[in-house]
Order: structure tokens, then C-alpha cells, then sequence
């Protein structure tokens, strides 16, 4: 556990690139596999764009020279924003399982045809996906489950960042000169 980089120096870097992953994750299964997201897919997308751009202002202020409480506040932030993915994705969830009923924009309405005169179509609602009906699982769990389970590790990863003290460089301090050997 000494070795992980869960300190409030070096865990909002790692928190960037987790945003980033989880972010290339869902544009690619959008991209790639085709599937359409629905309005409760892009409240999770707002969640991870926004804990990286804080995750950006951390590793900005930490280069100018932070103070370590600042740092602290920082973490804890992160973990708060990934605690409201988590809220967003369970929810999400939820409702795919049909527990909780979908939101009146997150049905899915209107027609797909798509023939005859173009501009008239333009100004029709069109299907969108909707959001208690999961696309694909993955060991049971759908997209909005698995992110369930990775906003609470991020938010639970920061938490311990801000608690843990920072490491110390003790190679130039009096007295260690040659330990290293």
C-alpha cells in the first residue's frame, strides 16, 4: 500500500487519466459499437469531464506550490464529484433494472422513418435511446453499473489521498549520505 500513488501530490494525475479512460470508454462504445446514448449517459459523461478539469486545476495548483491542506480540499473535492457520478450512475441503473420509474425525457419517442421529403422530417421529434434499456451487459451489469462501481473506487481513492500524509525525500537529509548503498 506504500508503493500506490494515493497522496495529495500525485493522485490528482491519476484521477485525469481515470477521467480520461472512463471518457474514451463511453465515446468509443458510442463510436465504435454504434450504440446511442441516452440523456441519464450524458449526465455521467458532465461528471467526468468536470472532475478533470478539477483534477487539471489540482495538478496546476499543486505545481505552483500548494499548500498541503489545499491539496487536501482538492482530493476531497474529487472524491465528492466522483460520489455524484456514482448517485447519477446508480440511478441510472436503477432505472434500467426498472426499480425506479425513467424520466419523461428519457423515453423514447417519435419516429425513425426517415423517408420522403427530408425538411419536412426536420422539424418531427426523433427516437432517441432511452435510458431503461441497457444497450449490452458485461457480467451481468450494464455500462451504468460498471461505473457505479469505478466512480465509488475513484471517490473512495481520493479520500484516502487527502487523508494520507505526503512522502518525505529523506536521500539529502544529515546523515543519510551512503544509506542507499
Amino acid at each position: 500500500m506504500e508503493k500506490l500513488p494515493l497522496d495529495r501530490a500525485r493522485w490528482p494525475f491519476i484521477a485525469l487519466l481515470a477521467c480520461a479512460a472512463m471518457l474514451a470508454t463511453a465515446y468509443a462504445v458510442e463510436l465504435l459499437l454504434f450504440f446511442a446514448p441516452c440523456q441519464m449517459c450524458y449526465w455521467q459523461r458532465y461528471v467526468y469531464w468536470g472532475a478533470g478539469a478539477l483534477a487539471l486545476l489540482s495538478i496546476a495548483i499543486n505545481w505552483r506550490g500548494a499548500q498541503p491542506m489545499l491539496m487536501r480540499v482538492m482530493c476531497m473535492l474529487l472524491g465528492v464529484a466522483f460520489l455524484g457520478g456514482a448517485f447519477i450512475a446508480g440511478w441510472h441503473a436503477l432505472v434500467e433494472w426498472k426499480v425506479l420509474p425513467p424520466l419523461s425525457g428519457c423515453t423514447v419517442s417519435g419516429t425513425g422513418n426517415i423517408t420522403g421529403n427530408l425538411w419536412e422530417q426536420l422539424g418531427r421529434p426523433i427516437a432517441v435511446a432511452s435510458c431503461d434499456k441497457a444497450p449490452f451487459h458485461v457480467a451481468g451489469l450494464s455500462m451504468a453499473g460498471w461505473n457505479v462501481i469505478a466512480s465509488l473506487a475513484l471517490a473512495a481513492c481520493s479520500f484516502i489521498a487527502a487523508v494520507r500524509p505526503m512522502p518525505t525525500d529523506t536521500n539529502n537529509e544529515p546523515g543519510q549520505l551512503g544509506a542507499e548503498a
